[in-house]
C-alpha cells in the first residue's frame, strides 16, 4: 500500500513542477515590467514643447504632450541613455548593451545594433542618417534599413554626437576626445584642453559648444577651439541653445549657465539633484531632466519643477 502511494504520489510532483517551470517565467516577466518609481532621466528631445520624450532609467520613456507626462511601454529595462528624433514620427533612443529603440508615433520597437556595447548617444540628420555612439569608440551609423558599425579609430569611450549636416558631425567622449566626420571619414580634432568630454551643441558648422568635467566648456568659431572660462569646477554633463547667444549648460548639484553671447551666468534652480539632459524649443521654454525623475522647466524668467508628484 505503501508501494501504491508513492507512485501516485510521482506524477502529482512532476505535475507540480512542470506547472511552476510554466508560470515562473511569467512571473519573472511581469516583475521585470514594474517600472521604477522614480527612475534617473538621461535623456531629452521632443519635437515641439507638445511632443516631448525623456528616457532614462529600467527602460523608462515618459511623453509629454504640453500638459501631461504619461509613460510609454519601451518593452526594455535596459537603461536608456539618449534620444534624439527628426519628426514625430521618426524618434530614436539608444541605450545599454546596444540598444536601439525607433517610435513611429503609435509604438516603440527595438532594433537590431548588431554589437553589445552600451551605447551613449545619438543623433541624426533624417529618418535615414542616424548615428550612436558609445563604449570602446563604437560609432553605429542608420541608413534607413539596418545600423552597421563605422571605423571610429578610437578605443575610448564615447559620450555624445551631434552634427551640423550629414557632412559635419562631431563625436564626444572620454580622455579628450573629439572626433570629426566629413562625410566620408571620422578622424581626430584639435582641442586646447583635454579632459571627459560629455556633451556637444551647436547652433551652425562655425558655432559649437562642447562641455565636459571640471567645468570645461570649449567654443568652435568654424576656426579653431577656444576654452570658455565657466567660473566652476563642476560636470557638465548637457548643452542646448537656441542660438549662439542664447545656449545652456547643465550638470552636478542642480546647476544650470546661461550663455548670452558674452559671459556665462549661473541661472538659479529649485534643485541640488545631478542634471543630465536639456533640451527646448526657443530662450523661453527650455527642459532639463536629471536624477529621481527630476524634470524642470525654463519660462525664460525662472526654472520651475514639472516632476509629477515633486514640488
Amino acid at each position: 500500500m505503501q508501494q501504491m502511494t508513492n507512485n501516485c504520489d510521482q506524477p502529482l510532483a512532476g505535475f507540480l513542477f512542470r506547472l511552476i517551470l510554466l508560470i515562473l517565467p511569467a512571473f519573472l516577466t511581469a516583475a521585470e515590467m514594474i517600472p521604477s518609481p522614480a527612475p534617473a532621466w538621461t535623456g531629452v528631445w521632443g519635437s515641439s514643447p507638445r511632443d516631448l520624450f525623456v528616457v532614462g532609467e529600467y527602460g523608462a520613456i515618459d511623453h509629454y504632450d504640453g500638459k501631461t507626462f504619461s509613460p510609454m511601454e519601451s518593452g526594455t529595462r535596459l537603461w536608456i541613455s539618449a534620444v534624439t528624433g527628426t519628426s514625430p514620427t521618426s524618434v530614436f533612443a539608444a541605450g545599454y548593451n546596444g540598444l536601439i529603440l525607433h517610435y513611429d508615433g503609435r509604438r516603440w520597437k527595438k532594433m537590431e545594433s548588431g554589437v553589445t556595447n552600451d551605447l551613449n548617444g545619438i543623433w541624426g540628420s533624417s529618418p535615414t542618417d542616424v548615428y550612436a555612439v558609445g563604449d570602446r569608440g563604437t560609432i553605429l551609423h542608420y541608413d534607413g534599413a539596418h545600423w552597421s558599425p563605422v571605423h571610429s579609430g578610437t578605443q575610448n569611450l564615447l559620450f555624445g554626437v551631434w552634427g551640423s549636416s550629414s557632412q559635419n558631425i562631431y563625436a564626444a567622449g572620454g580622455r579628450g576626445t573629439l572626433l570629426r566626420f566629413d562625410g566620408k571619414t571620422w578622424r581626430p580634432a584639435a582641442v586646447p584642453k583635454k579632459g571627459h568630454f560629455v556633451g556637444i551643441w551647436g547652433s551652425s558648422s562655425d558655432d559649437i559648444f562642447l562641455v565636459g568635467d571640471e567645468g570645461l566648456i570649449l567654443h568652435f568659431d568654424g576656426r579653431a577651439w577656444a576654452a570658455m572660462d565657466s567660473g566652476v569646477a563642476d560636470v557638465f554633463r548637457a548643452v542646448w541653445g537656441s542660438s549662439g547667444q542664447d545656449v545652456f549648460v547643465a550638470g552636478d548639484d542642480g546647476r544650470i549657465f546661461h550663455y548670452n553671447g558674452h559671459l556665462w551666468e549661473k541661472n538659479l534652480t529649485p534643485t541640488t539633484e545631478l542634471l543630465r539632459g536639456i533640451w527646448g524649443d526657443g530662450p523661453r521654454t527650455v527642459f532639463a531632466i536629471g536624477e529621481d525623475s527630476l524634470i524642470l522647466f525654463y519660462n525664460g524668467q525662472n526654472w520651475q519643477n514639472l516632476t509629477p508628484g515633486g514640488p
